[in-house]
């Protein structure tokens, strides 16, 4: 029997996990590809011919597709590569089209459940690396670093029957466009980031203030002001156990302070949370970070680590004279993309882009985190 043509990027994804995928064609032109590679968990081939070059030469490159491997074709939106993969097909090849294309692929999100008590719920954007964090007690709830796709985290929401007492963004993100303000609206509750990140924001917001402890039903969020990624990034420390790191403390990086044009400034407050401000907290704090390289780095379908996994692996963690610590952070940048500068100016709510131009300020894989050497 043959197989459905279309993939969802749920099915994908469980490909993705399991070793499955063999053979991916990317129909999208070179830069686009490049920008957004498709990666898993394991190995696989890649192959990109552009649509305009494919589309009516297509018995030219057949021979570049293997007959013993499944074949996934991808495009933007989905219809060229299920064209595609129906041509393949009519040639004798195992062909499937991802549905929806990289559009669908981009808005695919896993929910998975980190803690009980309390209740912790981390909501990851798979193609992206973006995590957002739900927190519950006693009904009570607090989002950490939204997605612009609120509805994955009210949906949520509703299912467990919460009302959300506190959103709060961790540090102005550059990388992707927040949901965090269009949240408390919805539900009416509380705003929060640091002024440091937010003092030209077109917006009112509570002020995340270092030492300050909240209430969450039978839990308490204490604010631990942790610049360095940005100014103003804010670490939130639950029970005393869980560290909401946003991107300062990533699974295999560490947040790079230059996205506001200020980095020597940014890396000496780096340099000083790493070494003095997180120095109260054990090793076996659990850190959440709001950001992944890959996909790679879930395990069970979840991104952590604890602060004694930053201390002993990170490369920074082991440069204690600051002059090699500039050095090193300087030499593990990679480009600063200019879309993170409209995506700045967007969370300040400064710019308001239409949906097409959303997308486009968030194409392509984060670049938040430095380049890991080895």
């Amino acid at each position: 029997m043959q197989k459905d043509l279309i993939i969802t990027p749920q099915e994908f994804k469980r490909r993705l996990d399991s070793d499955e995928v063999r053979f991916v064609f990317d129909l999208r032109n070179e830069d686009d590809f490049k920008d957004g590679k498709i990666e898993g968990r394991y190995e696989f081939q890649t192959l990109n011919i552009p649509q305009e070059d494919f589309v009516g030469e297509e018995e030219r490159h057949l021979s570049k597709f293997p007959k013993d491997k499944p074949i996934i074709t991808i495009c933007a939106h989905g219809d060229s590569s299920r064209y595609t993969a129906e041509m393949l097909r009519e040639k004798g090849f195992d062909a499937q089209s991802l549905e929806g294309g990289i559009d669908l692929w981009t808005e695919f999100y896993e929910t998975h459940k980190v803690a009980d008590r309390p209740l912790i719920f981390q909501i990851y954007r798979v193609a992206r690396g973006c995590i957002s964090y739900i927190i519950a007690s006693e009904g009570e709830a607090a989002i950490v670093d939204a997605v612009r796709h609120t509805n994955v985290i009210m949906d949520k929401v509703k299912e467990l029957g919460l009302r959300v007492k506190y959103v709060f963004d961790t540090h102005l993100q550059a990388d992707h466009i927040s949901g965090g303000r269009e949240i408390a609206g919805i539900t009416g509750a509380s705003y929060f980031i640091h002024p440091s990140d937010a003092a030209n924001a077109a917006y009112k917001y509570n002020i995340l203030k270092e030492g300050d402890k909240l209430p969450l039903g039978s839990s308490t969020i204490e604010i631990v002001y942790s610049p360095g990624h940005t100014p103003g990034s804010t670490s939130l420390l639950l029970d005393n156990r869980y560290l909401f790191t946003g991107d300062l403390i990533m699974k295999t990086s560490i947040g790079r302070p230059d996205l506001g044009g200020a980095s020597e400034e940014w890396t000496r407050l780096l340099y000083d949370t790493l070494f003095e401000r997180y120095k109260r907290l054990s090793d076996d704090t659990v850190i959440l970070p709001t950001h992944a390289a890959s996909i790679k780095e879930q395990v069970n379908g979840i991104v952590m680590l604890t602060l004694g996994d930053a201390r002993r692996e990170s490369d920074l963690y082991k440069i204690r004279d600051f002059g090699k610590f500039f050095e090193f952070v300087s030499s593990s940048l990679p480009a600063n993309p200019e879309r993170y500068q409209d995506i700045r100016k967007v969370n300040l709510g400064l710019l308001q882009p239409d949906e097409k131009k959303t997308k486009e300020l968030e194409i392509g894989k984060n670049l938040c985190g430095m380049t890991k050497k080895t």
